[in-house]
């Protein structure tokens, strides 16, 4: 049970907190955060030619190839894509790439051209470490999606957190700082994750420990400046995507491996919802799977960024991990009284082999409805699915796109097994236009341990045993293949999934080279 200290701060929370209303639905064709929108699910609403019918004519438009620095495993992360920035060129829909080496790369998604290119300087006054930090877990580099203003604001930013630990507010169109910088991280070469930007107060959690910087909850009211931090520190929060936000502003996040007591609000393995209201977060819910005293013994951690949705008048949280099951929460209530008791657990849909490395959900998911009205949730895996769906095309050594549907059943509501997809090696988190699920397969070796040498795979071993990516589109309904890029790909990547505005899917590669497929 929570004590009384968080009871308090969740009831007067509750109390004041603002009525907000996460961009769930793009006006424009554009994609402004990880995953697309504030509650993650990677649905691109905004007008697109791309459908079913049409998939299998996408081609590659135009490739370039910038000079990145990469830092371990990273090379950029997914783009941030603006449309109608006024360049000195005109209007642009500008494609917009962060770099582990905090380089930030803006490149008119029309044909490839490098509008500007920014080496932001380094603001901490700690001093910056030599070498590239060359693990694959704590690597010094930039490691979170940046957000962009929403259409309506007043004045459009880019909103970058480099390695120093500081947030950086840039020109859309120049690439240049317009604000001095603020000091989220307490420490250099912590580990952020994917921005989300709500009502002008930034949000980002941070996962591993990396730097020494406390895992935590991020806020950062935008309209004065001021820092808001979780507290206690938590078990890593390394979901790729962020935080996920629901339609009342409810922040959402998943814990990894730690201590826990539930007492204090240490809550490792869980699922965690806090408030923000007059710079204050307050801890307002949360869920624990019943066996997770054993997931932490065995690092089937909860890892993945859940996404959030309403469905019949209230929001549901889908989360996952590397156990490999899902679950869907109820956000007026995420685990019951117990806080072990969540609408759905569903089978191991995934990980039968109960690896912690290499198989379960990884990433982020996504979630979209269909015409009819069902709801469907998307998943990234790892290793062959543990149960039996509908609809499968072969064997999955190597994982790829698990699709589930949303459905009542004897007065519950629970996730139904619809289709796996075809093998894919190391898939990134999926996202979905007009019935079309788009994915990287980003080729990526994902081993950790070194069963033959003992130890771990460093970094470069990791990425001499990595093959190129592959771009493929599959029915959203169905799973079925619509197409596939082939060997037109020459690099991997890790943790840099794509984007799409438009017809234009865009997508950044370790080599440096910046892809753009579409159709003609």
């Amino acid at each position: 049970m929570l004590n009384s200290r968080f009871l308090s701060s969740i009831i007067l929370a509750g109390f004041s907190l603002a009525s907000l209303s996460p961009l769930l639905a793009q006006s424009k064709s554009e994609w402004l955060t990880s995953s697309g929108s504030a509650a993650r699910d990677a649905w691109q609403r905004a007008a697109s030619k791309i459908t079913p019918h049409n998939a299998s004519k996408l081609q590659l438009l135009w490739k370039v190839k910038v000079d990145a620095k990469t830092m371990g495993m990273l090379s950029f992360r997914e783009p941030v894509i603006v449309s109608g920035v006024k360049t000195a060129d005109g209007d642009r829909t500008l494609a917009i790439f962060a770099g582990a080496a905090n380089q930030v790369f803006a490149v008119d998604a029309a044909d490839g051209k490098v509008v500007w290119q920014t080496k932001l300087k380094w603001a901490s006054e700690k001093p910056q470490e030599e070498g590239e930090g060359r693990g694959f877990i704590c690597t010094n580099a930039l490691s979170a999606t940046p957000v962009a203003s929403p259409a309506d604001a007043p004045v459009r930013r880019l909103y970058v957190i480099t390695s120093d630990g500081y947030l950086r507010i840039m020109d859309l169109a120049t690439g240049q700082e317009t604000d001095p910088p603020i000091e989220v991280l307490s420490l250099p070469y912590g580990k952020p994750y994917g921005l989300n930007l709500v009502n002008n107060v930034l949000y980002t959690v941070t996962g591993q420990g990396c730097g020494g910087v406390p895992n935590a909850l991020y806020a950062v009211n935008l309209a004065n400046r001021k820092l808001t931090v979780s507290q206690p520190p938590q078990a890593g929060l390394w979901g790729v995507a962020g935080p996920a936000i629901g339609t009342d502003g409810t922040i959402y996040f998943e814990s990894g491996d730690g201590p826990y007591d539930a007492a204090t609000g240490k809550l490792s393995t869980s699922v965690e919802a806090f408030t923000f209201s007059n710079d204050q977060l307050a801890l307002k819910d949360y869920y624990s799977p019943s066996n997770h005293i054993w997931l932490t013994r065995r690092d089937l951690d909860m890892n993945a960024t859940p996404v959030v949705f309403p469905y019949k008048g209230r929001d549901i949280i889908v989360a996952s991990g590397k156990e490999g099951r899902y679950f869907l929460l109820d956000a007026n209530s995420m685990g019951g009284a117990n806080h072990e008791t969540p609408l759905f657990r569903s089978e191991l849909y995934s990980n039968k082999n109960v690896n912690f490395q290499t198989e379960g959900t990884w990433g982020s998911m996504a979630s979209w409805e269909s015409k009819n009205g069902t709801r469907w949730v998307l998943g990234p895996t790892g290793g062959d699915a543990a149960v039996k769906f509908p609809k499968s095309y072969g064997p999955t050594p190597h994982g790829g796109i698990i699709a589930m549907k949303v459905k009542e059943k004897d007065g519950k509501t629970v996730l139904e097994p619809a289709w796996t997809s075809r093998d894919m090696i190391t898939s990134e988190p999926p996202i979905i236009v007009n019935g079309v699920v788009l994915v990287l397969a980003g080729g990526e070796f994902t081993g950790q341990a070194n069963d033959a040498e003992g130890g771990l795979y460093s970094a470069e071993e990791r990425i001499k045993r990595s093959v190129p990516a592959k771009l493929f589109a599959l029915d959203a309904t169905t799973g079925k293949e619509l197409y596939s890029s082939g060997d037109q790909i020459a690099s991997f990547l890790h943790q840099a999934g794509l984007s799409i505005a438009g017809d234009k899917i865009l997508f950044g590669t370790f080599d440096g080279t910046i892809y753009c497929f579409g159709l003609k």
